[in-house]
């Protein structure tokens, strides 16, 4: 079967992601993050003054990477290609293994205006707080963020920081932004979109509970507004409501039930 064509971003940003096979941790230590961010550098030295190819945001987690790219859609594929062969090359020469190391192709999404930007550097950087890994983004090592915050040079290109922190007044605008709730579903994995459900779920039970001046949860009697708040505002199955509020999963299929 061919393959989809990619599409084309009409803006000029992509947010990309790529991911091992079969969920192998391909960037498991701090070597192999490394390695990654070494490979991306001298591509990008490598590249033509004409092709357009700036990262703007990444984040390097264990068994994928994440980031946000401003380029031209051939740099794109002709980059990606030349760093993953590159990666999968140098990895499997030093762990002794043959055959393919990424899952299938890279996925990309095209990023439609400023918010949508923006709202993807904000997801890249939280994927770490996101997973439980760091409670706070700048605790993460392997994210632009400290590129960003600490003005550190590793990958961002400095055209693009430099917008990205004009919008803000200080870096504490730029930090507190990554606090914000966005109701976009991003370029994700699928366990990362079931990930970032049950933390919006848990952000409503502590509002919630801060609401009615509860600090013990052991101390709601009517846990049914409740339930219906996470019917209405989250999108976690009945199992799993059941399970952050701890009642019958019958007791929220009777609720959801009445709801509708």
């Amino acid at each position: 079967m061919a393959r989809a064509a990619r599409k084309e971003s009409e803006t000029g940003y992509y947010h990309i992601m790529t991911r091992g096979i079969n969920k192998e941790y391909i960037f498991k230590d701090a070597f192999q993050k490394d390695m990654i961010i070494r490979i991306f550098n001298e591509k990008l030295q490598q590249k033509s003054d004409e092709e357009l190819f700036r990262i703007v945001a990444y984040c390097i987690m264990s068994n994928h990477l994440h980031m946000i790219v401003h380029c031209e859609k051939n740099a794109l594929i002709t980059i990606m290609k030349k760093v993953n062969i590159t990666y999968a090359m140098s990895y499997n020469r030093k762990h002794n293994r043959i055959g393919a190391l990424f899952q299938e192709r890279y996925k990309s999404q095209v990023i439609c205006d400023e918010k949508h930007l923006f709202g993807a550097i904000r997801y890249v950087h939280n994927n770490p707080v996101k997973a439980r890994m760091v409670q706070d983004v700048r605790d993460y090592s392997w994210s632009s963020i400290v590129e960003y915050i600490e003005n550190k040079p590793y990958l961002i290109d400095p055209i693009e920081k430099k917008l990205v922190l004009d919008r803000f007044h200080s870096n504490d605008d730029f930090l507190k932004f990554h606090t914000y709730e966005d109701d976009r579903e991003h370029l994700e994995l699928s366990e990362e979109i079931e990930a970032e459900r049950e933390f919006k779920a848990q952000r409503i039970v502590e509002e919630y509970f801060l609401e009615k001046g509860i600090y013990d949860k052991s101390l709601l009697r009517d846990k049914d507004e409740l339930i219906l708040r996470l019917l209405k505002e989250s999108k976690l199955s009945n199992r799993k409501i059941a399970r952050l509020v701890e009642v019958s999963a019958s007791t929220i299929a009777r609720l959801r039930i009445a709801r509708s």
